[in-house]
């Protein structure tokens, strides 16, 4: 079935309108509480497909409008494992967090006796531990059993067989890390998934040539999990943007890790018209090079989705095998960019009619980064069919080719897989209208 056309054609953005949707728990007269996923879009769509709670009984239909009911209704501390078919719809904005008088993450309310940041900061210093080890002892302890108390608070699983959705434009989760573990058949629709924020990110001095800080939470982490739809969400870091974050040793004091994760051998996701906005590290798909249980699943369609203003990993790719058609790349900001395709270890991306937008001083070869280093043997980031506007490259171009015109040794082009789990590719010069009108939370149709 596939013929798709991989010629590649500049063009300037131009302005486009935004139109809002209606109420998206009725949208046109549907219930997108029991809506399920077509029949051919996305690699969800495959091996029986994903139906979330579609078939939930009317005593598992839930309304909620606080984080602790929301809790409830997924089965609180039991919903990991559970199975019972779930629809929750959210109203309004649910915020995991405590919070102090001005609206902050109350960390203090975290903390265990003996956890002080200022404490922990001035002895884990670079001139004062050292540079070749992790913290130890009882300081490290001490925010490690800190960070136990927000996870308590913060971390909520979802279970098998759920469909969670917003209802209406403005519903969203903020301060959550949201956990899909373990679980088949999930469908998470309409919500802005705001501001995973750690209170007791981690040191390490070993991370990198000069250290990094880690936290510990994503907005949606899906881990070890089968048939999962992720659409017409927004992604973002709240009133946390990676500019407002301080700098702590030379390196910016991280509090948040991935927007939205796909780890563990998770298989069988579609990630559609969603927007990550204004982040750092946004899309891990794969745990780890070492992680060989992860060969032969990853399976992920990633489609008209918007990233804009991001730093890293839209997607980064280990093991999977990932088709990315129809979406939008933004980056104005090239002090705060890294690269958007990231090849890892036996990733096989298929790249499709998307649409990447550069700011003046962004290399096209930018775009792509290898992380194969020498243990890469059957790997390719296709040709893609993509429109790239940029004024400092005014000339059809293939991303792949433009980095390795420019790195040694190249990205393989050639791939073992072709995508059978396609609902519609859509005209390259179509695809900023569409995600900007149609993605993100609120505009469910």
């Amino acid at each position: 079935m596939r013929a798709l056309r991989r010629t590649l054609i500049v063009t300037a953005a131009g302005a486009l309108a935004v139109t809002l949707a209606p109420t998206a728990a009725s949208a046109h007269g549907k219930d997108v509480g029991r809506e399920v996923l077509g029949p051919q879009d996305g690699w969800a769509a495959a091996e029986g497909g994903t139906t979330g709670g579609s078939t939930a009984a009317p005593e598992n239909v839930f309304h909620v409008r606080t984080w602790e009911e929301f809790r409830a209704a997924l089965g609180g501390d039991a919903a990991r494992g559970d199975t019972t078919p779930r629809i929750v719809y959210v109203h309004g904005v649910l915020d995991a967090q405590l919070r102090t008088a001005d609206g902050a993450v109350d960390c203090a309310a975290y903390e265990v006796e003996g956890f002080d940041m200022a404490d922990y900061i001035a002895a884990y210093a670079p001139e004062v531990w050292g540079t070749e080890a992790e913290p130890t002892g009882p300081l490290e302890d001490a925010r490690a059993a800190s960070a136990d108390v927000q996870e308590a608070r913060v971390r909520q699983y979802v279970g098998s067989n759920v469909t969670i959705v917003g209802v209406g434009r403005d519903a969203g989760i903020v301060g959550a890390a949201l956990t899909v573990r373990g679980s088949d058949d999930v469908v998470i629709r309409n919500l802005r998934l705001s501001d995973a924020y750690d209170c007791f990110t981690a040191w390490d001095p070993t991370d990198g040539d000069a250290g990094a800080w880690n936290a510990a939470y994503d907005n949606l982490w899906l881990a070890e999990s089968t048939h999962v739809w992720v659409d017409h969400n927004t992604f973002d870091d709240g009133q946390n943007p990676p500019d407002a974050l301080p700098t702590v040793y030379g390196q910016k004091f991280e509090v948040h890790d991935g927007l939205l994760d796909i780890t563990n051998s998770t298989d069988l996701v579609t990630v559609s018209w969603n927007e990550f906005r204004d982040h750092d590290k946004t899309n891990l798909v794969g745990s780890s090079n070492s992680r060989v249980a992860d060969r032969g699943r990853l399976r992920v369609t990633f489609h008209h989705n918007l990233w804009e203003d991001i730093g890293q990993r839209a997607p980064r790719v280990r093991y999977g095998d990932v088709h990315v058609y129809n979406n939008w790349y933004v980056v104005s900001d090239p002090a705060s960019y890294s690269y958007s395709w990231g090849v890892g270890r036996e990733a096989e991306i298929i790249a499709d009619n998307n649409v990447v937008q550069l700011a003046p001083g962004v290399d096209p070869a930018s775009f792509v980064e290898d992380w194969r280093g020498d243990v890469l043997t059957d790997t390719g980031l296709d040709e893609s069919g993509t429109l790239v506007s940029s004024r400092s490259w005014p000339r059809p171009t293939s991303l792949v080719e433009a980095y390795n015109a420019a790195n040694d040794p190249d990205i393989p082009t050639t791939v073992s897989w072709t995508p059978t789990f396609v609902e519609r590719i859509d005209p390259t010069p179509a695809v900023p209208a569409l995600v900007r009108v149609k993605a993100g939370s609120g505009r469910l149709r």
